[in-house]
């Protein structure tokens, strides 16, 4: 039996990385010859389980720029204790917060190996949250800091294979892609139910586009609502509404936003979710410092065609002008064109419908976590690497 041990500073919150860390865990649970115990520290409910282990912390307080999710201060001794109960083959971190930090120096003082994933760009959430290429610099090297002792190192998407080698300096051959997947069954577009708009007092009848994520500044926030509002404006016979799922400081302009036809409905869960989703008609995601985005997934798996950025992980998800459209980065204009052609052309939503469930059939959970897996296994076969040097970064912007 192969046991790995992962840390993760968020695991009861509403987001991809925490969904991801649960199906592992469920997964895991029903497979032969690997276990995979799950450690975390909140005050946020979790999932009973006997694999998920919620560990005493000293203190936490909210996260500056994303409330939504906290920030412990780790009790190193619990840490130590779990791991000598566990004795695991490996320890994977999951995240670097102050958890995954405090998980990773007790692991590599114990004698561990080291697996993790870069689940999330955190240098880019800096700068964007606040506007700082200084402090995305600064963020860059603690990054590089933090996984310069790992072993092995996990991306969420090809695309961000490049960026981990350029800005955190992990050499390419630490690095391996994990097979994205999402719950087929789960979300499927046989959810579709058009009565669920009456309880969030909205009209059936209307086109709903749907966005699904923190309603912060680091998923372009501010240029989704000015896209649907400059939308609204130049084409108010157009029949839609903007439908924004989730939790965030944006969430207290919901009576300004009202009149431009954008309802906040808040953060959502199980089959709730799943028939808002597949009620919709389109989903929409200009983020550009998500490493995967497993919304995307679910909404594909849902039947809706997406429009993305081609920046980042999502639009490694898509196949452009079938499944939906990956369009510029932050670029109003093109975004206009093609949020306004896709609700003007229901034979083409129809189409991306179909070709997103048939393409998301290949992002099974199952065959992610058989990956997961595997690649767990195959590093826990190889000899420890040695560990990296980190290079001062030379790129000035």
């Amino acid at each position: 039996m192969h046991k790995v041990c992962l840390f993760t500073d968020t695991l009861g919150d509403l987001n991809g990385v925490s969904r991801f860390i649960q199906d592992m865990g469920a997964l895991a649970a029903k497979s032969p010859h690997f276990e995979l115990q799950i450690a975390t520290s909140t005050s946020k409910p979790l999932p009973i389980e006997p694999y998920i282990h919620n560990l005493p912390y000293r203190g936490r307080i909210a996260m500056p720029f994303y409330q939504e999710m906290d920030l412990v201060w780790p009790n190193k001794q619990a840490i130590q204790a779990f791991l000598e109960r566990q004795q695991p083959d490996s320890v994977h971190i999951s995240t670097p917060g102050p958890f995954g930090w405090l998980a990773k120096q007790v692991a590599l003082s114990m004698g561990y190996p080291l697996i993790g994933t870069y689940h999330t760009d955190f240098p880019a959430y800096i700068h964007d949250l606040s506007g700082s290429v200084w402090l995305k610099k600064q963020t860059n090297k603690i990054m590089a800091k933090f996984y310069q002792p790992f072993e092995h190192v996990f991306s969420r998407s090809d695309k961000y294979q490049a960026i981990m080698q350029k800005e955190i300096h992990i050499t390419k051959n630490r690095i391996s892609t994990l097979k994205a997947g999402t719950q087929l069954t789960q979300f499927h577009p046989r959810h579709h139910n058009p009565a669920i708009w009456a309880k969030f007092a909205l009209d059936e009848s209307r086109l709903k586009v749907l966005y699904v994520g923190r309603i912060n500044i680091e998923k372009s926030m501010p240029f989704l609502l000015g896209l649907w509002q400059t939308l609204h404006t130049q084409n108010p016979e157009l029949q839609a509404d903007l439908i924004l799922v989730g939790e965030g400081r944006y969430r207290k302009l919901a009576n300004k936003m009202r009149p431009f036809n954008i309802h906040f409905l808040g953060p959502l869960r199980g089959q709730t979710l799943r028939e808002v989703y597949a009620s919709s008609d389109v989903f929409i995601f200009p983020s550009l410092t998500d490493t995967l985005g497993q919304v995307i997934m679910e909404a594909q798996a849902s039947g809706l065609g997406c429009l993305v950025s081609d920046v980042g992980g999502p639009q490694t998800l898509i196949v452009n002008h079938k499944t939906g459209q990956i369009l510029p980065a932050n670029n109003q204009q093109a975004w206009l064109a093609g949020l306004k052609a896709i609700l003007n052309d229901q034979i083409k939503q129809q189409q991306w419908s179909e070709q997103a469930r048939q393409h998301c059939l290949r992002y099974d959970i199952e065959q992610s976590f058989e990956d997961f897996k595997q690649q767990h296994l195959s590093l826990g076969a190889q000899p420890p690497l040695e560990p990296q040097p980190i290079v001062a970064p030379t790129r000035s912007g």
